[in-house]
C-alpha cells in the first residue's frame, strides 16, 4: 500500500477504547465498526498540520460510534485542539481520507462485536476471498461471498487464492477500471504476500471462474455504472449554503442563523464563538472554533454538528469538518468573500510575494532555471521569460488580420486578437494561443475567436498548441512579458473594419497597475474621478498636457509604466502629481472632483490545485476529483482532465479521450468557473492543452515529471 503520509496512526474502537491497528492493515476497515485515523503533515510553510479522521462503518452501533466521538475529543485535546477533525461514513469518505490508502480502501464484514479480528496468515495457500472493486477514481474493494451471485458485468473483481491473485473485468467495465483492480491486486502482493504472489488478470472466461466459484448457476448480473457521489462533483451552485452561530453565553447553548447567503464575509466569525456552516449541496457541515469560545462551546462542536445533519435535512452520510480559528482548510476559506490570513501582507498596492514574511517588489526570474523549479513556473503560470516570437491578428468579421509589428502591445476593447507565441522548451518547438476578448467586443468576433483560434492552430502549430481564451483584464502574467518590456496597452473603442478603429478622445485616463515582476497593464478608462484608485497609477492625456497622478499605494514600477505610455502613443512627457495635491486644472479635466477607490487592497494568495477527470465510459458525462497526493500517473489518456490553478483552469485532452469528452469538458470548466461560491468570475483564463505539448507551467504541478 502506498500511504498518503510518512505519519499515519489509525485505531480501532475496541470495548470503549482506541486500540492501534498494524501498519499492514491499513486500508482494511470492519463495517461494523468505527475508527480513529490521525495523518500528520507540514504546511507550504513549514508548520505541522494535523488531520483528525473518525471513521463510522456502515453497520457500527451507535455506542461504537458515541465512543469513537469521545476519544476523538480527547485526541483532539491532547494535541491542544490543533487537529483539523472529520467525520467520514463508509462509502462516503473524502477524497483527504481515501488519499491516505492508495490504491484502494477495503471494506470486510462484521467487526469486534462479531469478534473478527485481523490476523497474521503466514500460509497463504489457506486464503480464499472475492473482492469486489469499484470506482474510477475513488476506489473501493469490499470483500463478499465467494459466489455467482456477487458478481455482475459492469465492474472488476479479484480472486485472492493466496499465491495467486486474479483479476477478472466484468464485459461493460472499460480499461481504466481493469487497471485499477490490477493496481489493488499488485498491492495485496507487495504489501501481504511480500511479492511472493503471482498476479493474473483475465476477462470473460466462464471456464476460469468455474474454478473458483462451481458450476455457473444463473446469468451474471448487469451491474450498474459507479455514482458520482457529491463529494467529488466538480460544481456546487453556493445555493443551500447557510452560517450559524453556536454561543452558550445566555448560560445554555444557542445557535442562530448568521447568513444563507454565500460567499460570507469573514467579518461574521467573532473569536468569542463556535460557527458552523451548512452546505446542503454537497452533504458537508464545517466547524468553526474560536480561539475564545469557551470549554463548552468547543468541546460541544461535533455534537452539535452531528444534529445539523437531521435539522437541515441532510442525508446521514453528511462530512463534518472541525478546524480552530487560524487553522482553517482551503475548502472553507472560499465560502467567504476575500478571505484574508492572520500572516498576510496589508497594504495599498497588490502584493506578489514568494513568502508570506515580506513584500517582494520583484522576484527574480532566470528562464534557464524552469526546469530545474517547475513548482515556480507552475505557480505563477510561466513557461519561459517571454523573448520567443510573437504574431498577433486582429478579428475582422469572421477573418483575422495581422497586426502591425510596431503596436504590439496595444489592443483595443471593442475587438479580439490572437496572440501566437511560440518558444523552444529544451530542444522543441512549443506553442501557446492567447485569443484575447475585449469587454466591448461584439457577438459575432467572440463567436468567430475560438474557431479562428483552432484554425490557427492547425495552420501554424500542427494542432499543438496550448490554447488559453483570456478575457480583458485578466490576462496571465506570462501574455504581460511578450511586449519587450513595454505596458500592455487597451484602448477604448475598435471595430471589426480594416484599420477602422475609434479616433482617440481629446481627454483620455489609463489605470496603470503591476502584476507579477512589475509587468504593467495600462487600460483607457470614461475619464471621470470616479475611475481613481488610491492602489495604483493613472495616466491623464488632454490638450492642455499630460500629468500622471499616483495614488498613495501607487508603485514606482506604475508611475514608471505611465509615462512610457505617452512614449507609445506619441504624446508628450507628463508632469507628476500626488495624491491629494491634486490643482483644480487636474479635476476640471475629469468633470470635477467624486468619491473613488480609497480601500487596500490585500496580498493575491494562490490557492491549491484541484484536479479532476472528465469521463462518458458510463454513457453519461461525469467529472470525479481525483483523490489524494495525485501524480503525472493520474492524468488518464483515455478521457479529459480538468486542472484547477486557481489563476486559470487546465483542459488537458488525452490522446485517446473521445470527442465528447473533447467537447464537454470545456464546458464542464466554463461552468465550473460559473458555479464558485467565491469572487472568482468566469473570465478566469481556460487553457487548453493537448497530451505530449503540455507546457512547463502545467508540467510543474506534477513532482517529477517525465516526458
Amino acid at each position: 500500500m502506498v500511504l498518503g503520509a510518512q505519519k499515519l496512526q489509525v485505531w480501532r474502537i475496541e470495548n470503549f477504547e482506541k486500540v492501534p491497528v498494524p501498519r499492514n492493515n491499513y486500508g482494511y476497515f470492519f463495517t461494523g465498526d468505527s475508527y480513529i485515523v490521525m495523518n500528520e503533515t507540514k504546511d507550504a510553510d513549514g508548520n505541522v498540520v494535523y488531520d483528525l479522521h473518525m471513521w463510522i462503518g456502515s453497520e457500527s452501533s451507535q455506542d461504537e460510534y458515541g465512543a469513537c466521538a469521545i476519544l476523538t475529543t480527547q485526541l483532539d485535546d491532547e494535541y491542544g485542539g490543533a487537529p483539523i477533525q472529520h467525520r467520514e461514513t463508509q462509502g462516503y469518505e473524502s477524497a483527504l481520507f481515501m488519499g491516505y490508502f492508495r490504491p484502494a480502501i477495503k471494506y470486510e464484514k462484521g467487526g469486534v462485536a462479531s469478534g473478527f479480528k485481523h490476523v497474521e496468515i503466514n500460509d497463504y495457500s489457506a486464503i480464499k476471498r472475492l473482492m469486489w472493486v469499484r470506482g474510477r477514481r475513488q476506489v473501493r474493494a469490499d470483500i463478499v461471498p465467494m459466489e455467482w451471485s456477487s458478481l455482475n458485468k459492469s465492474d472488476c473483481f479479484i480472486f485472492d487464492m493466496g499465491h495467486k491473485i486474479y483479476t477478472w473485468s466484468g464485459p461493460k467495465s472499460n480499461r481504466f477500471e481493469g487497471l485499477q483492480a490490477t493496481i489493488v491486486a499488485k498491492g495485496i502482493n507487495d504489501d501481504e504476500r511480500g511479492g511472493k504472489a503471482k498476479v493474473i488478470a483475465f476477462s470473460g472466461s466462464t471456464q476460469r471462474l468455474e474454478e473458483f466459484l462451481g458450476s455457473q448457476s444463473g446469468d451474471i448480473a448487469e451491474g450498474e455504472p459507479e455514482p458520482v457521489r457529491a463529494s467529488s462533483q466538480v460544481k456546487s451552485s453556493g445555493k443551500g449554503i447557510k452560517l450559524f452561530r453556536v454561543s452558550d453565553d445566555s448560560g445554555k447553548l444557542v445557535v442562530s442563523l448568521v447568513s444563507d447567503k454565500s460567499p460570507f464575509q469573514q467579518s461574521m466569525l467573532e473569536s468569542g464563538n463556535v460557527y458552523i456552516v451548512s452546505n446542503a449541496e454537497t452533504a458537508q457541515i464545517y466547524v468553526w472554533k474560536g480561539k475564545d469560545a469557551s470549554t463548552g462551546e468547543r468541546k460541544g462542536a461535533m455534537k452539535t454538528a452531528d444534529s445539523f445533519i437531521e435539522q437541515e435535512g441532510l442525508p446521514k452520510h453528511a462530512r463534518i469538518t472541525v478546524m480552530a480559528q487560524n487553522a482553517e482548510t482551503s475548502l472553507f476559506k472560499i465560502l467567504f468573500r476575500n478571505w484574508t490570513d492572520a500572516d498576510s501582507q496589508k497594504g495599498l498596492g497588490e502584493v506578489w510575494s514568494i513568502s508570506k514574511i515580506a513584500k517582494v517588489a520583484k522576484v527574480d526570474f532566470d528562464a534557464s532555471t524552469l526546469h530545474e523549479k517547475p513548482d515556480l513556473a507552475a505557480k505563477y503560470q510561466l513557461p519561459d521569460d517571454g523573448s520567443g516570437d510573437v504574431q498577433i491578428w486582429r478579428i475582422e468579421g469572421i477573418n483575422k488580420n495581422a497586426v502591425s509589428k510596431d503596436s504590439y502591445g496595444q489592443f483595443y476593447g471593442g475587438d479580439c486578437y490572437i496572440v501566437l507565441y511560440s518558444y523552444k522548451q529544451k530542444s522543441r518547438q512549443d506553442y501557446i494561443i492567447y485569443y484575447w476578448i475585449g469587454s466591448k467586443a461584439t457577438k459575432d468576433e467572440v463567436t468567430a475567436l475560438p474557431i479562428l483560434t483552432i484554425k490557427t492552430d492547425d495552420e501554424e502549430c500542427n494542432g499543438a498548441a496550448t490554447q488559453i481564451r483570456v478575457t480583458q483584464g485578466k490576462e496571465p502574467p506570462h501574455m504581460l512579458m511578450l511586449f519587450g518590456g513595454k505596458p500592455m496597452i487597451v484602448n477604448m473603442g475598435g471595430t471589426s473594419r480594416a484599420g477602422g478603429q475609434t479616433s482617440a478622445a481629446d481627454t483620455r485616463l489609463f489605470h496603470v497597475k503591476s502584476g507579477f515582476m512589475g509587468r504593467c497593464r495600462a487600460v483607457e478608462v470614461d475619464a471621470e474621478a470616479s475611475n481613481l484608485n488610491s492602489n495604483d497609477a493613472f495616466l491623464l492625456i488632454t490638450p492642455d498636457g499630460n500629468s500622471v497622478w499616483c495614488g498613495k499605494g501607487a508603485s514606482e514600477t506604475e508611475i514608471s509604466a505611465a509615462s512610457e505610455v505617452t512614449s507609445t502613443l506619441g504624446t508628450s512627457s507628463p508632469s507628476r502629481i500626488e495624491e491629494g495635491e491634486e490643482p483644480s486644472s487636474f479635476w476640471s479635466s475629469l468633470g470635477g472632483k467624486a468619491d473613488y477607490a480609497s480601500d487596500p487592497r490585500h496580498e493575491t494568495e494562490v490557492k491549491p490545485a484541484r484536479l479532476f477527470e472528465c469521463c462518458d465510459a458510463s454513457g453519461n458525462f461525469t467529472v470525479e476529483e481525483v483523490v489524494g497526493g495525485w501524480t503525472q500517473d493520474d492524468l488518464n489518456q483515455d478521457n479529459v482532465m480538468l486542472l484547477d490553478a486557481w489563476t486559470c483552469i487546465y483542459v488537458w485532452i488525452g490522446k485517446d479521450s473521445s470527442e465528447q469528452e473533447k467537447t464537454k469538458a470545456p464546458e464542464a470548466a466554463e461552468e465550473y468557473l460559473n458555479s464558485d461560491p467565491t469572487e472568482r468570475d468566469s473570465s478566469t483564463p481556460i487553457c487548453k492543452v493537448q497530451q505530449g505539448n503540455e507546457p512547463i507551467s502545467f508540467k510543474g504541478f506534477f513532482q517529477g515529471w517525465e516526458d
